[in-house]
């Protein structure tokens, strides 16, 4: 009995659906939610905490999660649309899960054979936040280090000067480079200068929205 206790003491999943009840709970305690407002955030919580834990046992495929997060979000939509709690919020979650469970399909369907190898300096990090910090980490230095050297850099130079392996310098370089963020000059490199200077990734993230918005649309079409 107290090894199983102590196993259950461990069980990530148990803390997080602990965790999500406390908070749900506090929100109907201390503030003015009731649990018929909360019930469609519950929904899409405890949806995607079952999603994570069927997927360790059965390794769903990418974009199944999207599916189920696109359905949570619709139900929940729903549910505001049908109870009258909030008739425009809930059509537009309603739209917005739709939105989700197409891309998902679309993803399931069609990205194996027509998105592009993911670089491998960002492949395989979905469960290693301490390495995914490391690497992101490593890019802003080494794109530091060119900014402020007088002249290109090599990845010795670069891998010297920060106390990183020359493997990592040449790993961030070439994901650099990939991006458009550095330019290679025989063995050297050189950073290149955002294209709109300091609100560079603001004009970046509008300009990903609507990509982002088409690109399951994009993946049919380029399918037919």
């Amino acid at each position: 009995m107290v090894p199983r206790i102590a196993s259950l003491h461990k069980n990530k999943v148990l803390h997080i659906i602990g965790g999500t009840i406390g908070v749900l709970a506090a929100f109907v305690l201390f503030t003015d939610a009731t649990l018929h407002t909360i019930a469609p955030v519950a929904v899409i919580f405890f949806t995607l905490i079952l999603h994570d834990v069927i997927d360790e046992s059965y390794d769903l495929p990418k974009g199944s999660k999207w599916i189920v997060y696109g359905g949570s979000i619709f139900a929940a939509g729903a549910y505001l649309v049908v109870t009258n709690l909030d008739t425009w919020v809930g059509g537009l979650l309603a739209l917005a899960g739709l939105w989700f469970i197409f891309d998902g399909a679309t993803v399931i369907r069609y990205e194996s054979c027509q998105e592009e190898t993911e670089h491998e300096y960002v492949s395989g990090l979905d469960d290693e936040t301490g390495e995914v910090m490391f690497r992101l980490q490593t890019l802003n230095v080494v794109y530091q280090t060119l900014e402020e050297a007088s002249e290109p850099q090599t990845a010795a130079e670069i891998a010297t000067a920060r106390g990183l392996t020359e493997s990592r310098a040449e790993s961030a370089l070439g994901y650099l480079k990939s991006k458009g963020r550095v330019e290679e000059i025989g063995d050297q490199y050189h950073a290149k200068p955002p294209r709109w200077g300091k609100v560079t990734p603001i004009v970046e993230f509008l300009m990903w929205i609507p990509r982002r918005i088409f690109r399951p649309f994009h993946r049919v079409a380029a399918s037919a």
